[in-house]
C-alpha cells in the first residue's frame, strides 16, 4: 500500500512561515487571536515588547501568560510566588506586563544605585592611594635661598635638611673658600718697618728699613740725603 500524507493547510504555512521571521514582524493588528496564540509564544523578550509596543488591539489575553514567563525567568519563581500571594491577600490584580515594566525599573534604579556606590568606593580609594605616595622635592624652598643669600655661610648650609645637589654644592664651594681664606691668614708675614736715620762712612744720612718675614729677616739701606742735595742745587730766581 502506497502511503499517503495529508497535505498542510495554507494557514499552517502561515504561521509556520511568521514564526520563522519574528524578527521582521512590527504588530499583529488584524491577526486572529487563535493565531495569535500560536505564533507570539515563539518570541523573545526584545520581540515580544517590539510587538506590543506597536500594536494598537489588546493582546493581554494572548500575552499575559508570556509575561508571567519572562517574569519568572528574570526574577525568579520565589518572587513571582510572592508577587501572586500578595495578589490574592490584597484583591487587586495587576496583567504580569504591568508587573514586569515595575520591577525592571525598580531594577534598573537599584542596579545605577549600586553603580554609583562602587564608583564612589573606587574614587576614594583612588584618592587614598595618591596621598599615600611619597612625593620627592626636586625644587629647593625660597626660604633655605634666602637664609643661603642672607650670610648663613657653611653653617647654615650644614644645618640645611634638604639633600639638594645645587645646595651640596653650594655648601663645598663655601667650606672650601673659608679653607683657602684661614690658609691666607696664616700664611700671611707680618711686615714690620722700622725706619732709623744714620749717618754712612761719608757722613751722609741714610734710611734702614728692616722686614721680618717667617723664616728670614731683610734689612735695607737707603740714603736720603740725595735728594736734599738736588733740591738744594737748584738754581735760584
Amino acid at each position: 500500500m502506497e502511503s499517503w500524507r495529508k497535505p498542510r493547510s495554507l494557514v499552517d504555512l502561515c504561521v509556520e512561515k511568521a514564526i520563522d521571521n519574528l524578527r521582521q514582524v512590527n504588530h499583529v493588528d488584524g491577526i486572529a487571536t487563535e493565531l495569535l496564540k500560536r505564533i507570539l509564544p515563539h518570541c523573545t523578550l526584545p520581540q515580544l515588547k517590539h510587538i506590543v509596543k506597536n500594536t494598537h488591539m489588546d493582546l493581554s489575553e494572548v500575552t499575559d501568560p508570556l509575561w508571567r514567563r519572562f517574569y519568572q525567568q528574570q526574577f525568579g519563581e520565589d518572587h513571582t510566588n510572592l508577587v501572586i500571594n500578595r495578589m490574592k491577600e490584597s484583591g487587586i490584580y495587576y496583567t504580569w506586563r504591568e508587573l514586569f515594566e515595575v520591577k525592571e525599573k525598580q531594577q534598573e534604579k537599584l542596579e545605577d544605585k549600586m553603580l554609583k556606590k562602587i564608583t564612589l568606593k573606587f574614587q576614594a580609594e583612588k584618592a587614598e592611594k595618591q596621598s599615600k605616595q611619597i612625593k620627592l622635592c626636586t625644587k629647593v624652598p625660597p626660604s633655605s635661598k634666602r637664609s643661603f643669600y642672607a650670610g648663613g655661610g657653611p653653617s647654615s648650609l650644614s644645618n640645611c635638611s634638604y639633600k639638594s645637589p645645587i645646595l651640596k654644592k653650594a655648601r663645598m664651594e663655601a667650606n672650601s673658600r673659608a679653607r683657602l681664606q684661614s690658609a691666607i691668614q696664616k700664611n700671611t708675614f707680618p711686615r714690620s718697618s722700622q725706619q732709623i736715620r744714620m749717618s754712612s762712612s761719608s757722613g751722609q744720612p741714610v734710611r734702614t728699613t728692616t722686614v721680618h718675614r717667617p723664616n728670614s729677616t731683610i734689612t735695607m739701606t737707603k740714603p736720603i740725603g740725595s735728594n736734599r742735595q738736588i733740591q738744594n742745587s737748584r738754581p735760584k730766581f
